[in-house]
């Protein structure tokens, strides 16, 4: 498919002395009557920085305008969510994220429109990404010796080195909703049980395992089974914010309620309503946020920060921990009955050494033929002690990193990857945990590397180890002076 993308140009599309207009001659009209049909393009994609919840007015009059002039002409609205068109970080990874899904495209990017932020990220994306793009511009009738619009190709050298880097980095922000995410053998019964969750409309959940097994990915799923699948889904890390930014953030505050307030601002509830919020870290958010949380599973209302009426709201709320909850209740860290209000239903995600050495061999092989694949890199191979190395390292970062460390051997591998190309880390023997033969010292040592695989769930170590009650765990975890 050949594509055509562009910003709409904000000054010269639009006559804006008195409201919105479409002004004759544009960049963007100027282009489809001279050069769009001659460029055999399939569609042009026309962004907007606005919010698709918000509109936007300019973009609708330019989207009908081109398809009443040429109607078999294909124009897609795409809305970028960008608040400042200066702020060129966020722009770059915005566009890299719409180029990179469009990859296996022969993409003309229409460089005129936008600002100059707009026009730098273009020029970055074009250079580095690898893709089939090319860089266009117009020259207006007036500035043309043939008194005629021209239009112009932006030469520019490219490398392919930065590529996989971009792509690497692009990976990691949509792992968790890609569509083909393994699932192992291992992990279908759970999976299976989270499609059940998924039917029980509304039904909140709790998502405990260590970091990197997976959590977000599973409660992805949930909300892509349900019935509010066509409504969002927001992820929110709970660890990363204080208590001031995080209730603000999940709750919204009013123009006023503190010093920068400046306007009112909508948080993740009302953002989420009527699809699926993801608390992620919910045993780190402190007592308070755990009362106000409470109170929205209880009663289904929230009060925005400086508000004086509460607002309604429906969201199926999906928890997650890699702490033991139930041990906290028990501490009084964590309010039993907000725990009992996130475990409705409960799921524990496996660590990737649980499951096994067949279903970490499966991953190895799956993560290998994606990047194989998106780094076109078809001659990429590891070596028979490479993947000897790989199975027999604990990873205890899980999933997460044999994933990134699939995609770093991808960045800087082409051929067959040896022993001698992996990180040395990989290699390193085990520590040993004591020479004695002594009993006590045994079993100490079996509870804390217990804890330390299951990243201190104690209930998970508890199983793991197989004392016969969770009580005994506890009591021998005091009786060693193991602080979990």
């Amino acid at each position: 498919m050949k594509i055509l993308i562009s910003w709409y140009a904000y000054q010269n599309d639009f006559d804006r002395s008195d409201g919105v207009r479409l002004k004759e001659g544009g960049p963007t009209m100027q282009f489809h009557d001279n050069f769009y049909e001659s460029g055999g393009y399939e569609k042009h994609m026309l962004l907007s920085a606005s919010r698709e919840a918000d509109g936007d007015l300019a973009i609708d009059l330019l989207t009908l305008a081109i398809r009443k002039k040429y109607p078999e002409r294909v124009v897609e609205p795409v809305f970028m969510d960008i608040s400042d068109p200066i702020d060129l970080p966020a722009i770059k990874s915005k566009i890299e994220r719409v180029l990179l899904l469009h990859r296996d495209s022969t993409i003309d990017i229409f460089f005129s429109p936008g600002t100059s932020a707009m026009q730098v990220s273009w020029y970055i994306c074009h250079s580095s990404l690898g893709l089939q793009t090319r860089l266009l511009q117009t020259r207006s009738p007036r500035f043309s010796s043939k008194k005629q619009p021209e239009l112009l190709e932006i030469q520019v050298e490219t490398s392919p080195v930065p590529y996989s880097a971009v792509i690497a980095e692009q990976q990691q922000r949509v792992q968790v909703t890609r569509e083909d995410y393994l699932i192992t053998d291992a992990m279908k019964p759970l999976y299976a049980r989270a499609r059940l969750v998924a039917q029980a409309d509304g039904v909140t959940c709790l998502i405990t395992g260590a970091s990197g097994t997976g959590k977000e990915h599973l409660a992805h799923y949930i909300h892509q089974q349900s019935a509010a699948r066509e409504r969002r889904f927001i992820p929110v890390n709970c660890s990363a914010l204080g208590d001031q930014l995080l209730e603000s953030r999940l709750f919204g505050y009013v123009k006023g309620a503190f010093t920068d307030a400046k306007a009112d601002q909508t948080g993740y509830f009302d953002a989420a309503n009527g699809g699926t919020l993801f608390l992620d870290e919910i045993g780190d958010i402190s007592p308070y946020m755990q009362q106000l949380l409470l109170r929205v599973l209880q009663e289904g209302e929230f009060m925005p920060v400086g508000a004086t009426q509460a607002r309604k709201v429906s969201v199926r709320v999906i928890a997650a921990t890699h702490r033991d909850l139930d041990a906290m209740c028990e501490a009084g860290t964590f309010r039993r009955d907000l725990y009992y209000r996130l475990t409705v239903v409960e799921l524990a995600v496996n660590t990737l050494q649980q499951r096994g050495d067949e279903e970490k061999t499966k991953l190895i092989d799956f993560f290998l033929e994606r990047a194989r694949t998106e780094f076109k890199k078809p001659k990429l191979r590891l070596s028979r002690p490479a993947i000897n190395v790989l199975v027999s390292y604990p990873f205890p970062g899980n999933v997460r990193e044999l994933e990134n460390l699939i995609t770093g051997i991808a960045v800087f591998s082409d051929n067959t990857v040896e022993v001698a190309d992996l990180p040395a880390r990989l290699s390193r023997p085990a520590p040993t945990d004591s020479a004695s033969l002594s009993w006590k010292v045994a079993e100490k040592n079996l509870l804390i590397r217990a804890l330390e695989q299951h990243r201190g769930n104690q209930r998970r170590a508890w199983q793991a180890v197989g004392y016969k009650s969770l009580n005994t765990f506890r009591s021998k975890l005091a009786e060693y002076g193991i602080d979990p």
